[in-house]
């Protein structure tokens, strides 16, 4: 009878169903956020999300390990408002699929102006500081180097703005309207002629020109403050 009876409590032990916990936004969102992260490869920066929606109620055992697997990432990449479907995978297996709608930002390190800048003001001159700053409506990226005497603004610039590639430009040497000495190198011969710069050009960048004996306009590479390569 005993052992009928310590059976019947064996039995009932095993029956009891494994203790459970909701998975909170607190612990689901970053998961989200991380996963998002790596799916659109963001090297660079920080993804913050909020989401816009409820998030759905997933019920876990205590001791299962939660993951978020994303299924299909925003087709333009990181927006200020975007959708990306997810699923909640519990020990590997799949909980549920869901549509997220999220506010996000994307935080980065960049270089920001302290004061007004002028326009063509040497970029070691501008006064700048790095800042973590939300840069995720900036399409055309922020410009990341070192502030140096061969670069300069390309336009004013209010303080507190984000340095962006638009913004900087090397400093040219060469200046539309300079006479310069052009160079073509024909198989073994080296012909130098006499060209008018038609624009501004830093060491490395193609201008136009224009031949002073034939008045036709060329190509070059600038080589230095007196030099184009004819290409």
């Amino acid at each position: 009878m005993k052992h009928i009876f310590l059976t019947v409590l064996l039995a009932g032990a095993t029956a009891l169903p494994a203790a459970t916990r909701q998975v909170s936004d607190a612990e689901l969102l970053p998961k989200i956020g991380k996963a998002l992260t790596e799916a659109m490869s963001i090297k660079d920066g920080e993804l913050l999300l909020e989401s816009t929606r409820p998030l759905p109620k997933v019920t876990a055992p205590n001791d299962a390990m939660v993951r978020v697997n994303i299924l299909a990432i925003p087709p333009n990449g990181p927006q200020a408002f975007m959708r990306a479907q997810y699923e909640v995978l519990l020990d590997d297996q799949r909980a549920g699929v869901w549509i997220g709608f999220f506010r996000a930002q994307l935080i980065r390190e960049v270089w920001i102006t302290q004061a007004v800048a002028n326009r063509h003001m040497a970029l070691d001159e501008v006064p700048l500081a790095r800042k973590k700053v939300n840069v995720i409506s900036l399409r055309t990226g922020v410009w990341e180097g070192k502030p140096e005497d061969t670069l300069r603004l390309t336009q004013a610039i209010g303080a507190g703005m984000v340095l962006q590639p638009r913004h900087v430009q090397r400093k040219p040497v060469v200046f539309r309207n300079q006479v310069v000495q052009g160079t073509y190198q024909l198989r073994a011969l080296n012909i130098r002629l006499e060209l008018l710069a038609l624009e501004d050009g830093a060491p490395g960048d193609f201008i136009r020109v224009r031949n002073k004996r034939s008045s036709k306009e060329l190509r070059g590479l600038v080589i230095d403050s007196s030099t184009v390569r004819i290409q």
